[in-house]
């Protein structure tokens, strides 16, 4: 039986952002880890994802190794028996919604995003949820991996926040907030 919403919860609107760092060709990692350290990209992560839950897959959690402190890890795993400190595991994207929305409320700090965190499954099933993109694209190009879902750049405003050029091992990259031009999926 679905629980009573409360007003404060019918009046409260969630959206769901998508954090993301991709290659040229869309490759986001090889499937168990990042392929790329980049100066500051940890520090704007956690800047863009403080007090929101995070929706991702368990081997995006596994690659992390833990929870991020002040942050809900809600991860999308098959395996029933899966367990880990600190994260909540689920088995589709509605529970995960659901579960991220229900943090929020008990957070009662106003907070309203929901982050969509990956891997590449996750992003699939995710990404007509979202609203924005907060994109790290990274100029290389990895000849495999797991790879961002095909989205049309024609749908989203790009805006260019800040551009670093290559230096030494480390390939250049550039932040980009993406907004969809439509409305997204609705999460309420």
């Amino acid at each position: 039986m679905k629980k009573q919403a409360t007003n404060f919860q019918m009046a409260q609107s969630f959206h769901m952002v998508c954090v993301v760092a991709m290659a040229k060709n869309r490759v986001i990692g090889d499937g168990n880890d990042l392929l790329w350290q980049l100066p500051g990209d940890l520090k704007r992560v956690k800047q863009l994802t403080m007090g929101c839950p995070l929706i991702m897959g368990r081997r995006t959690f596994d690659s992390i190794g833990r929870a991020l402190p002040g942050r809900l890890s809600v991860v999308m795993t098959r395996d029933k028996r899966w367990r880990a400190d600190g994260a909540v595991p689920v088995a589709s994207l509605a529970v995960a919604i659901d579960v991220a929305k229900d943090w929020l409320i008990e957070q009662k700090s106003g907070e309203n995003r929901i982050i969509l965190f990956g891997g590449g499954e996750i992003y699939e099933a995710g990404l007509p949820y979202c609203k924005t993109i907060e994109a790290t694209f990274v100029d290389a190009e990895p000849s495999v991996g797991v790879k961002f879902p095909a989205f049309n750049s024609q749908d989203w405003n790009d805006k260019l926040l800040q551009q670093f050029a290559a230096e030494g091992d480390i390939p250049g990259f550039s932040y980009h907030h993406l907004t969809r031009k439509r409305d997204a999926l609705s999460l309420n």
